[in-house]
């Protein structure tokens, strides 16, 4: 049984305001792993003793074990999130014509998908994110599964460009709540959202909002969860009749966004020499 499991079959024996603590717990499962007891005392309205209470009711012995079974959950929920993110088609084996047949119409679907995003660049907001990422003093990439591939990608283009940059694998939750409590101005955090979309992303952006420093977020839709908490986004379709999400337009994206900074960066005089040295 899990924790939100737990709460339900207890509900019935809980106070009023103890149903007010389990009602915020149940609708924000997955920001318990990275809230304090101080704040969580805010969100609710109880005081830190009856919120201790409450974890005792649970069976905790303190609000640290609450978040241990929370972080639990959440780790549940992104095994099931994480599950198989490829199609397999309907096709027997040993028919070559058959898959070079599917290959070439695979092919021909990444380049109308390549044409048209290069036909709609959003040139705006790749200049505003050059501009975020070349102001700040710190950088912070926040990745998981799939999307930890253009997030590598990324910093290691920033690294090269000599920018301070750090990539957070989003599976590790304690190394992501210790950095969402350590943002502060001159920060910049770059989020990676891609379908099947990380459980906790839409409370990880949101933490990182409250924090006040600015968010670009990378993913494939203005609808994904983690779109309404940033500052910037840069939309990179990704789905294809394979897999969930092709990585053609996302990479296409960032070495556009990293020569962008190349421009920004380097003096006319210098530029085709820095260049030069970039397939190194």
């Amino acid at each position: 049984m899990d924790i939100l499991e737990h709460i339900q079959e207890l509900y019935p024996t809980l106070t009023k305001k103890q149903k007010t603590i389990a009602d915020y717990l149940i609708a924000n499962p997955e920001e318990i792993s990275y809230i304090t007891l101080a704040q969580l005392s805010q969100q609710t309205r109880s005081s830190e003793l009856t919120l201790l209470r409450f974890c005792q009711k649970l069976g905790c012995s303190t609000f640290v074990g609450l978040k241990e079974q929370f972080r639990d959950y959440t780790q549940k929920m992104i095994r099931i999130a994480s599950s198989s993110t490829y199609f397999v088609p309907e096709l027997e084996a040993g028919k070559a014509p058959e898959r070079e047949r599917m290959l070439l119409e695979i092919c021909s679907q990444e380049v109308s998908a390549f044409s048209e995003f290069i036909s709609d660049l959003p040139m705006d907001t790749i200049l505003a994110a050059s501009d975020k990422i070349r102001r700040s003093n710190r950088i912070f990439i926040f990745a998981h599964d799939i999307s930890k591939v253009p997030g590598e990608f990324l910093k290691l283009r920033l690294l090269i460009l000599y920018y301070n940059v750090i990539l957070i694998d989003l599976s590790d939750l304690e190394q992501t709540q210790k950095t969402l409590r350590k943002l502060t101005e001159g920060d910049l955090v770059i989020l990676f959202s891609f379908p099947r979309y990380y459980f906790p992303i839409g409370n990880i952006a949101k933490k990182a909002s409250e924090s006040g420093v600015p968010i670009l977020t990378i993913t494939d839709s203005d609808a994904s969860p983690a779109a309404c908490h940033s500052d910037l986004l840069l939309i990179c379709p990704t789905s294809t009749e394979m897999f969930y999400n092709s990585m053609t337009i996302p990479i296409a994206m960032l070495n556009i966004l990293a020569s962008c900074l190349v421009i920004d960066s380097i003096s006319p005089s210098e530029r085709q020499n820095f260049i030069n040295t970039l397939s190194s």
